[in-house]
């Protein structure tokens, strides 16, 4: 029992960090709760889950899929934090991917809160093939724009957006991993 607890304690962490994560997206504003992610004390958890604890089975696959999901975790923090700190402007396909990245978010917590992680795979995946065609299409339309700074940013936050989806889809991919050992 005590493995389950420890099991149920880093997802509730977990879904807190990504409550945090969708909050500050939702307000385009770094939150309080966003600045209190600690991905290496979660990390550090994971790894005492695993060497104090002796998973087997099932709870083994869970402890390595949260020791898996950390760097992407890592990788959407930074990206909401880029894309806070560096989107000011109007810019149609910007705005589509980030409604495309809040919605890949919001659906990741809702299968954590629900456990119904299978749905919510093909569902962002879905989602993340979106981003990929509304970068494409950003990249295509960047083409018309004469200034190298503007291109620059809105390349870097449109490429931030994308990964979100994109590191969404991978943590999603864990996630059924460990609720049902498939290959990663």
């Amino acid at each position: 029992m005590l493995i389950e607890q420890q099991l149920n304690k880093l997802n509730e962490k977990f879904y807190g960090y990504i409550c945090a994560i969708e909050e500050s997206l939702q307000k385009k504003d770094l939150t309080d709760e966003f600045f209190l992610i600690d991905l290496k004390e979660f990390d550090n958890e994971v790894i005492k889950v695993l060497a104090l604890a002796h998973p087997q089975g099932e709870f083994l696959r869970q402890t390595i899929a949260y020791l898996k999901i950390t760097s992407f975790l890592y990788k959407i923090k930074k990206s909401v934090k880029s894309f806070i700190k560096k989107y000011n402007f109007q810019n149609d396909k910007i705005d589509a991917l980030y409604q495309n990245a809040l919605s890949t978010i919001t659906t990741l917590k809702l299968a954590l809160n629900s456990e119904n992680v299978e749905d919510a795979y093909s569902t962002i995946i879905s989602y993340e093939k979106i981003a990929d065609e509304l970068y494409k299409e950003l990249v295509a339309d960047i083409k018309n724009i004469d200034n190298i700074d503007e291109i620059l940013l809105t390349l870097n936050i449109a490429k931030k957006l994308e990964r979100i989806s994109d590191s969404t889809k991978t943590i999603a991919k864990y996630l059924l991993f460990a609720k049902e050992g498939l290959d990663i």
